[in-house]
């Protein structure tokens, strides 16, 4: 952008009939589509997720993977160099099996400038539920015509909520959750007062590079 340019006003040449448009580029690091849940069943089994596909963790928050009324997963985020993906759509069956959704890459902004723009890592990635097991699966696309390293990880917790502590009723007292974690996943085990041993399982193909 040149001096006149940006000391002009875009309504400059108006007196003429002739609007002058000035180009500026927005970085784009958030999406503007708002978080809606999206909410999958089969059996007794169901997941409440938000626009993204995520399972985003806060008080109060409905979101997360519930098995026989307990909240077997209660945080799973991704992130495409430690930043959330932007929102290009999000549509569920009518049946509520299938989700899927279509993200990109924000802005990597580096010492002020835009190390690669918004809209070239394009992330397909799909859920659905089937007997107790909740499946995801992302599909990862370059559509620059320069190749790019990226960093592609996943955040994840479990809490083991029942249904009256996701509605703000406080327990005095709680089972204890530990974890095991291997080369390809993590387990998650929790031993309620009432000494039954739930778990939630996490298991990634390809092997993860770390967990």
């Amino acid at each position: 952008m040149n001096e006149r340019d940006r000391e002009a006003s875009p309504f400059s040449d108006q007196a003429e009939g002739i609007l002058a448009p000035i180009q500026f580029y927005i970085p784009a690091t958030t999406s503007l589509l708002e978080r809606r849940p999206r909410t999958l069943k089969h059996g007794d089994t169901f997941g409440v997720f938000d626009h993204y596909g995520n399972i985003v963790p806060g008080k109060g928050s409905p979101e997360g993977i519930y098995h026989k009324d307990t909240r077997h997963l209660s945080d799973l985020r991704i992130f495409v160099n430690g930043a959330r993906p932007l929102l290009l759509s999000s549509t569920i069956q009518d049946n509520n099996a299938l989700l899927r959704v279509d993200l990109t890459n924000p802005d990597f902004v580096e010492d002020g400038g835009i190390e690669f723009p918004r809209d070239v890592i394009h992330i397909a990635r799909s859920w659905f539920l089937w007997n107790g097991i909740g499946y995801e699966r992302f599909g990862i696309r370059n559509f620059d015509v320069h190749s790019h390293e990226i960093e592609f990880s996943i955040k994840f917790a479990a809490d083991f909520a029942d249904m009256f502590e996701i509605r703000g009723n406080r327990r005095e007292r709680r089972g204890k959750i530990s974890h095991e974690i291997s080369r390809d996943g993590v387990t998650f085990i929790y031993k309620g007062l009432d000494d039954i041993v739930r778990r939630t399982v996490l298991r990634f193909d390809p092997q993860p590079r770390s967990v």
